[in-house]
């Protein structure tokens, strides 16, 4: 009998040890627990997030790794209790608003969607009194014991829902610019640090203090940190390394640069290919430095999902640029992976190329890895606070690709390069100190739900 409840026990906690998709049950010494007649549980958590674009996905998974002990229910805001506001999709099952988002994302439409980005929060506040109503309905069901929103734009309708069920409430920004997430909150609105608060990643965010509204400072978590991914906050071992290195075969004589453009059109990978490809000697010694024996750059360019025909034909045709004029640049397009986390970790990665999205810049910044933000004269809105950041505190700098003159892409691209190359080498020594990436996002999380979930009076805590 002893031995039959050991291995039940065993199975047990092999089954919920590891993350699920919508709920965890681990336990640690320091549990988040609350108490129900008598007894002590898990805190139960109902997390908003949604599916327009990728940073929300990953900002869940960080906030569910940060809360190991707690019960989180996920929500997609938009596909759930705000299904039946979306009429596309009660026209064309098929279609959603969040499908039409993600491929006009993918053909880089910036302006159409800046626009979009503009009646799109009205329509929402039109809607407040039927938003509130369907998320009263939806939370009322499982009664948790607090909500987490990463979501913009419908944070005024969680507040009211939350005032309302009495269940305190917690926004996680995935921008730096946190104004999308503060869009509707009343100016008057009363303060409550047991009820309701905003995490803003850092503390020098001067940049973007003119869309704060002065009613809501007290409830701003200054320097919370950002929800960057497990991978990003730790150090892979050397076998991780160098199984990666063997992957991506990795030279002992190259520098990698790696080119990330999610799920947009793959024009822009294949110009910095190109662009890669037209240097000389003279251009690649200034980045690489003239007597460095790693003197040669290897440019991996993820192109997602290749079992995609466009994906895979866009792999070959990446892979296809290699000539043998150009010995010291190699073009590599690969799938997507999931360890990107580990990739950037490799010492001899110098440069990110991607879109300024919040995940992205921010995981970077907790790597110490400079970037070159990718962008065309129309920046998306919601992007422009995380590019603007980052070249404010030196850590990339912006690349707008001219359809005139490629010469001029040429030397202003080499120049980016020879400067993000100098940057990491600075950041990994020591000379180049980046705080942000000291700032513990996990625990501030930890605590703040422990606060704001605690029973004791808030003069005791």
């Amino acid at each position: 009998m002893k031995l039959f409840k050991m291995v039940l026990l065993i199975f047990l906690i092999l089954c919920v040890g590891g993350i699920g998709a919508i709920f965890l049950f681990q336990r640690s010494k320091s549990s988040l627990v609350v108490e129900e007649n008598g007894a002590k549980r898990p805190v139960r958590i109902m997390l908003f997030t949604c599916q327009y674009g990728s940073g929300h996905k990953m900002a869940t998974q960080s906030i569910i790794e940060s809360l190991p002990d707690c019960e989180i229910q996920v929500v997609d805001i938009y596909d759930e209790p705000l299904a039946s506001l979306d009429l596309m999709r009660a026209w064309a099952p098929e279609f959603s608003n969040e499908r039409i988002y993600n491929e006009l994302i993918k053909k880089e439409q910036n302006q159409l969607l800046n626009v979009a980005g503009k009646i799109a929060p009205q329509f929402l506040l039109l809607q407040k009194k039927n938003i509130e109503k369907l998320l009263i309905k939806y939370v009322s069901k499982d009664k948790p014991d607090m909500l987490i929103s990463c979501v913009p734009l419908v944070n005024f309708a969680l507040l009211s829902t939350a005032d309302k069920l009495d269940i305190p409430l917690l926004v996680i920004t995935t921008d730096i610019d946190i104004s999308a997430f503060c869009f509707g909150l009343k100016e008057d609105l009363k303060e409550n640090k047991n009820h309701f608060r905003m995490t803003v990643p850092y503390e020098k965010t001067e940049l973007f203090d003119h869309h704060r509204f002065a009613s809501l400072q007290a409830s701003f978590q200054y320097g919370f940190g950002y929800p960057t991914r497990r991978a990003f906050s730790e150090m892979p071992k050397q076998a991780v390394l160098n199984q990666l290195r063997d992957e991506y075969e990795i030279q002992e004589d190259e520098h990698v640069i790696l080119v990330m453009m999610g799920g947009n059109a793959g024009q822009a990978a294949r110009a910095y290919a190109n662009l890669l490809m037209q240097m000389d000697n003279e251009a690649i010694d200034r980045i690489v430095g003239k007597e460095n024996t790693r003197n040669k750059i290897h440019l991996i360019c993820l192109c997602g999902d290749t079992s995609r025909a466009e994906n895979m034909e866009f792999m070959k045709s990446l892979n296809a640029c290699n000539h043998e004029s150009s010995s010291r640049v190699r073009i590599h397009g690969c799938p997507g992976t999931s360890k990107i986390g580990e990739l950037v970790s490799l010492p001899e990665l110098c440069a990110v190329i991607s879109k300024p999205g919040g995940s992205t810049v921010n995981e970077m910044i907790k790597k110490k890895v400079p970037m070159i933000y990718h962008t065309n004269r129309e920046p998306l809105d919601w992007e422009k606070g995380n590019m603007e950041y980052g070249e404010s505190r030196g850590f990339g700098k912006r690349f707008l690709l001219s359809n005139k003159s490629k010469n001029n892409d040429l030397s202003v691209f080499t120049d980016l390069l020879t400067d993000a190359f100098a940057l990491r080498k600075a950041m990994c020594s020591g000379k180049v100190s980046v705080p942000e990436a000291d700032i513990d996002f996990s625990l501030n999380l930890r605590k703040t739900v422990r606060d704001m979930t605690s029973q004791e009076p808030a003069s005791q805590q």
